[in-house]
């Protein structure tokens, strides 16, 4: 079970100097609807990139859903990752 962690880190809150934002210029919010569909395309073992086309998104944004889904138990992972079944 993933435990959750608050985060903490006093510096980075105020920060004496820039921080780089890993990934800003993507969109990683997603409503229920969206979800369900990638989720059904993962089930079907689409290609991780056909699964982007399919939904107009950036591969790494379906990626990291993907991942989040992992880790909450929602998907299954599948022997041929995120690769598909060719």
């Amino acid at each position: 079970m993933l435990v959750q962690r608050k985060y903490q880190d006093k510096w980075k809150l105020r920060p004496e100097t820039n921080l780089i934002i890993a990934l800003e210029d993507l969109d990683f919010s997603w409503f229920p609807k969206e979800v369900a569909f990638i989720q059904k395309m993962w089930e079907q073992g689409l290609h991780i990139a056909d699964i982007a086309k399919a939904v107009k998104r950036d591969q790494d944004e379906v990626t990291l859903l993907i991942m989040h889904l992992a880790r909450q138990g929602k998907i299954k992972l599948r022997k041929s990752g995120v690769l598909g079944n060719g």
